[in-house]
Formats: structure tokens, C-alpha cells, sequence
């Protein structure tokens, strides 16, 4: 049962790819839990607090212990790598919130090798493309980059990078995944 996690920070294509996998590898596609969270009001990203952050982490976990296969254009790695930006640039460290997301920290920390069958990495190749959610920022798309290789090294995780059109991009995730 493939467990695919498609990772990399803001408008890198994950969300194109992981359509396009989900229909080619006939796998069911996780829900965007952050535009769910968006949805019902809540602020993302840079206007992001601890408590959404908390709230993105269980709805995304929820998304991937429910699918005994899934492909997820977001994954508990990308969570944390946008939650630990919110963390780092709190005004001053609430220490309830903190609390609240360490456990969370080490949750996933527990989960994060074995709950997935593939990880690929998408590095930043292409322009911002505004979606109503996203800031467009350079230098925040690229701190959440830098964020997450970071939980890819120290996590130990074994991930592919793909690069390319879309279309090269979809054909080594299923070569990889179905060689």
C-alpha cells in the first residue's frame, strides 16, 4: 500500500503533481487540511498562531492514520516545518502553545519514518503563483525550504527530489514508486 508524501515549500507544484499521481497511480488523494483550516476563518502561514498550527497537525494526522493509501500534496513534515516558522517568530514564546506543540513534535517525530512508503522532495524551480492563501514572499518560500530539508536530514528520512515539468516529475514518482 503506498503511503506518498510529495513535500517542498509553498508553489513548488505539489499540489498539481500530487493530482496527477493520485489519478495515474489510481490512489486516493489526502484533503488539504491547511485550506480546510482556511476555510473556517482561521489566518495561515505567516498570520499563523501556535493554536492553528496545533489544530493543521491533528486534521493532517487524522487525513494520513485513516488512509491505509494515500498520495498528500502536504504530509506531517510539512506542518512542521510551517509551524516551526510560526514558533520561531512568535513576539514573545506562549508557553501553553509551546506545550501544546511539542506534543505534537513528538508525535510525529514517532510517525515520521514509518508513515511513509515514498517521500519526494520538490525543490523550488518556479515563480510564486499567488493563490489567495500563499504570501509572496521569496525569501518565506525559501525559509520554509531550508525547513524543511532540515526535518528531512535530522528525521532521517529517505526522500527522492524531483525536478522538471510536471510531466518528468510524474513519471520518476512512478517509476520509483512502481518500477
Amino acid at each position: 500500500m503506498p503511503r506518498i508524501a510529495i513535500v517542498g515549500s509553498f508553489s513548488t507544484g505539489k499540489t498539481t503533481l500530487a493530482e496527477a499521481a493520485s489519478a495515474r497511480l489510481e490512489l486516493p488523494l489526502l484533503p488539504e487540511t491547511a485550506r480546510e483550516v482556511a476555510a473556517l476563518g482561521f489566518k495561515l502561514d505567516k498570520d499563523a498562531t501556535p493554536e492553528v498550527e496545533t489544530l493543521i497537525f491533528l486534521k493532517q494526522l487524522h487525513n494520513e492514520l485513516t488512509h491505509p493509501d494515500f498520495v498528500g500534496d502536504r504530509s506531517l513534515i510539512d506542518v512542521m516545518a510551517y509551524a516551526g516558522w510560526v514558533l520561531d517568530n512568535q513576539p514573545q514564546p506562549p508557553r501553553r502553545e509551546i506545550a501544546l506543540w511539542e506534543e505534537c513534535v513528538r508525535i510525529a517525530r514517532f510517525h515520521l519514518r514509518s508513515q511513509y512508503t515514498h517521500v519526494f522532495y520538490l525543490p523550488i524551480e518556479f515563480d510564486i503563483v499567488p493563490d489567495g492563501l500563499r504570501p509572496l514572499d521569496p525569501a518565506f518560500q525559501k525559509e520554509i525550504d531550508k525547513r524543511m530539508m532540515a526535518l528531512l536530514e535530522e528525521n532521517a528520512i529517505s526522500f527522492g527530489t524531483l525536478r522538471g515539468s510536471v510531466q518528468e516529475r510524474l513519471d520518476a514518482l512512478t517509476e520509483a514508486v512502481q518500477p
